[in-house]
Formats: structure tokens, sequence, C-alpha cells
């Protein structure tokens, strides 16, 4: 299933809220998801680079989630998921997980960075 509202910080919120499981998109400036991310962290999601691997010359070893880098114009974010029973720490190894997959199937898009110009 796939929404779009047409600009990132609402889109953000609704993974925040859990509506929308997760939210990738190569393009848009800090200015536009800086909220939403901060809503997105404060209700337990998870935020990553959103550059892709798919077609990439990046070895498997080297893919895994990367930290936002906000200026970049590259993101993706996972709503909450909590913990395993008796397993701390898990709902975040279950988002870095889910973005790992998605990321695969995406390729990077190449965009100039905020501040670049």
């Amino acid at each position: 299933n796939l929404r779009i509202t047409g600009a990132a910080a609402p889109d953000l919120a609704l993974v925040a809220k859990g509506v929308a499981e997760m939210y990738w998109e190569c393009g848009p400036h800090a200015w536009d998801f800086a909220a939403g991310v901060v809503l997105v962290l404060e209700s337990g999601g998870a935020v990553f680079d959103g550059a892709g691997w798919w077609g990439s010359n990046v070895p498997q070893k080297d893919r895994v989630p990367r930290p936002l880098n906000i200026w970049n114009r590259k993101i993706v974010a996972v709503r909450h998921v909590p913990d395993l029973p008796d397993r701390p720490g898990s709902g975040r190894e279950i988002q870095k997980q889910l973005v790992a997959e998605l990321l695969e199937t995406v390729e990077d898009i190449e965009y100039a960075p905020d501040g670049s110009h």
C-alpha cells in the first residue's frame, strides 16, 4: 500500500502515528522533513539514510542502514516496533531489518546536498 500526501512532514507524521509502516523518499530538502523526523523519533520510530542499494556496487557486508544525514536529501523512516518479550532491543533490530529490505529494492538517486550550492 503506497500513500503519498504531497509533503514529507505529513507523511512522516503518519509513520509516527503508526498509520503508515514506512516512509522513503529521495529529493526533499531538510526543511521539508525535519519536523517529521522529530515526530518519528519521539514516537519510538527510527530514521535512517535513504540511499538505496539496488544496482549499486556496495558490498553485501556493508549494506547496513546508516544514520540519517539530514543534508543529503535521502530519508527512510519506520514506525515504532515494540521489543519482543524477554528480548530488549529487538524492536530496533526489526526496524533495521525492515529498512535494509527496503533499501535492497531501491536505487540510490543522486541529488546535490543541501547547502552545497
